[in-house]
Formats: C-alpha cells, structure tokens, sequence
C-alpha cells in the first residue's frame, strides 16, 4: 500500500483509533460485569467465595494459555478473521452464560467466552507493531484506554440492569451486545488495513520461539502477571467487599465504576506521555508506588478515604497497565518479535494473575472477612517495586521500537 499508516495525521490513523475502541470495549464487560452480581450469582449457585472467584480466575488462564495459540493461528488464518471468530465466539458465549441452567454451563459458558478475550487479545499487540511502530505507545494505551471503559460501563451498569430486570441474567446477557459491534467494526477495519506478509501463510518460514530463555522476557512477564493479579482481584472482589464492610456510603457498584473510570484516564494518559523514552522504570515505579499507597489504605485503614484508596489504585493500575503492555514492544525488533513476546508476557502473566481473585477468595472463607485478602494484594505490590528496577530493555533504542 502506498500510504504509511504510521505517518501523523493519516486518516488511518483515525481508523484505527475507531477500531480499537470499539474492540477493546467489547473484552471486559463478560469479565467485569460479573463483580457486581456476583453476590446474586454465588447465591443462585450456591457457591463459596473461592469457586465464584472462578469467574474471574478462568478468564485469567484463558487469557494465558490460549494466548500461546496465537502466533499459529495468526500465520494461518490472519489476525483479522481470527479476530471476528473470537469476538462472535465471545458474544455467543456470554449470551449463552446468562442462560445457564446451573454452576457447571455457567463455568463452562465463561471458559468459551474466555477462550474469544484471549484470542482477540493477544492479537493486539502484533497488530499494532505491525501497523503503528513508532508509534506503540500511544495505541497501546488507546487501547487499553477502551478496555477500562468497557470495564467501566460494566461496573456501573451491570447491578441497575439486575436490579429494573430483577434478575441478574438480563444482566449477565446484555453485554454479548458490544460484541456485535465489534465484529461490525473489525469487518471495516480489514478494508481499511492490508495485513503484511510476514503474517501471511503464503509465504512459508520457519516459526520464530517464543523467548523462553530469555531472562528479561521472565522479567517483563512476572511483572505483568503481578500487576493483573490485584486488577482482577479488585475487579472480581471490590464490589462485595465493599458491600460485606459497608467502608462507604457510596454504592458498591459505584466504587467498582470509579476505579475502572480512573483506570481508564490513567491508562490512555500513559500512552500520550510526550518524549521517546525507551527506559520506563521510572514510570512503572511511579505507578506501582501510587497502587501501593492506594492498596494499603484498603488493608490497614479501610474506613479512612476509600474513595482516595481506589482512586490511588486505579491510576497507579492503569498506568503501569499501559506500560507493561509496551514492554514488550520496547524489547522487540519487528513486529513478529513484538508479538512474540506480548504472547509470552500473556502466557506468563496471566496465569500468575489467575490467582487474584482465587487466592482472594479463598482468604476470604478462610478468614471470614477480607483484610487478609487485601493485605495480600499489599505483598504482591510490594514485589512489583523490587522487580521494576530489572525492566532495563532487552534491545537498543532504534527508531523501528521508538514509541512516543
């Protein structure tokens, strides 16, 4: 194609930014929703705290394991067909989930729209290195931007939809709608952008391996993992919490908004951030010290500021969200070594982050309150700060993994 997508000002970079958003507001609401309702499902169900949190920690493997599938499929099949099957396959799913007759179909219908996140989701990444280079960061954060506004929308809609319905499963089915105009959506994208060849089957190659063995991409991985697994524990548990400890006056599911709402500032704002600098330590330390404070305030002074607390959280969350999805980015060469370490990062990270919500739960029945729980998110920042100072990049600062 003639034109540069990458070149500021191009229309295609209108395109994208559209595409982007309307993708990415379609992949949490099947997770986030669930926080909200989730009293009313577990009762339903009858369900204790560590098994409802399997709604939130199956999610977190999909997104792990499935995204090893990936780099093949994307040689196979091109990242935007696999894209429309993963988003048709999440829509039916969570449609499907909303009908469950009991706690297995309602398991087994959030792994299957689980597996459409994953897929959809990790094909991200590849997409943006390969369209936008030098500017990574920016979309990066575009998109994760979309994630937390979906997430958004979810977390303050989903218990007044349960509650004019009076029945959670309007609730639960009504965000199969988003995917329907992602799929609209992704369908012009792919006549907007011509996928390049290095992801087309036509020209068959050697598969490139995922870094393994190298130190630095563990590094990039654990701290992903770290950071997702008190996102997911907050999303999964911070409403129930917050309703079981009466910490606020304002709602539960308020709560759940305004942290996503912030998360989603601070995720967009970190990807704007003016400059080329390819060492974000200091960033991602900033941003885990601000998670840090606001988590703490949750652990040991809970009824002080909880609206600062979450607040505090959000944008520290978010920030370093946006960040550590550009990691991988930054320790790439090409867009195909890009994806490969956004696949790795994934795999890694979110079956790390799978634990959140399940180890949060599971504190909660045994303990039978959720300070334990909180304290343990603490811990985990804490470990985040220890390994920002070893998030050196991999490669050299070249123009190619420049990002604004």
């Amino acid at each position: 194609m003639a034109h540069s997508p990458d070149s500021p000002g191009n229309t295609h970079s209108m395109a994208a930014v559209i595409g982007l958003l309307v993708l990415s507001l379609a992949l949490r609401p099947a997770i986030i929703s669930v926080g909200p309702i989730l009293l009313l499902i577990q009762q339903h169900f009858q369900l204790s705290y560590t098994q409802a949190a399997l709604l939130t920690s199956i999610p977190d493997v999909c997104m792990g394991l499935f995204a090893l599938m990936v780099p093949g499929l994307a040689r196979r099949f091109g990242i935007d067909r696999c894209v429309v099957v993963a988003l048709l396959l999440l829509g039916i799913a969570t449609l499907l989930r909303a009908l469950s007759p009991n706690a297995v179909f309602l398991l087994g219908s959030t792994f299957v729209a689980s597996v459409g996140i994953a897929i959809a989701g990790a094909m991200t990444g590849g997409w943006i290195k390969t369209h936008f280079p030098h500017r990574a960061a920016l979309f990066m954060g575009i998109y994760a931007a979309g994630l937390s506004v979906g997430a958004t929308l979810a977390a303050v809609f989903s218990a007044p939809i349960a509650e004019l319905a009076q029945s959670w499963r309007v609730s639960a089915g009504f965000w199969s709608v988003p995917c329907l105009t992602a799929v609209a959506s992704w369908m012009w994208m792919t006549r907007t952008f011509a996928t390049p060849s290095p992801l087309s089957p036509s020209r068959p190659r050697p598969a490139a391996r995922l870094p393994w063995r190298h130190p630095q991409a563990w590094w990039v991985a654990l701290n992903f993992g770290a950071g997702q697994f008190v996102v997911y524990a907050l999303f999964a548990w911070m409403a129930p919490a917050s309703t079981e400890a009466a910490v606020s006056t304002w709602s539960p599911g308020t709560l759940l908004g305004v942290f996503t709402a912030v998360f989603a500032v601070a995720s967009v704002c970190a990807g704007m951030l003016p400059g080329k600098a390819h060492d974000r330590r200091g960033l991602l330390g900033l941003s885990t010290l601000l998670a840090t404070l606001g988590v703490a305030g949750m652990a040991f002074f809970p009824t002080g500021l909880p609206i600062l607390y979450v607040v505090l959280a959000a944008i520290g969350l978010g920030m370093g969200f946006t960040v550590a999805m550009t990691l991988p980015l930054d320790n790439a060469a090409n867009a195909e070594q890009a994806g490969l370490w956004t696949v790795f990062m994934l795999f890694v990270g979110y079956l790390v982050a799978a634990l959140g919500p399940l180890l949060f739960g599971a504190l909660r029945d045994y303990s039978g309150h959720f300070g334990p729980a909180y304290t343990l998110l603490f811990g985990v920042l804490i470990l985040m700060l220890c390994i920002t100072p070893l998030l050196k990049p991999a490669v050299e600062h070249t123009p190619q993994v420049a990002a604004a």
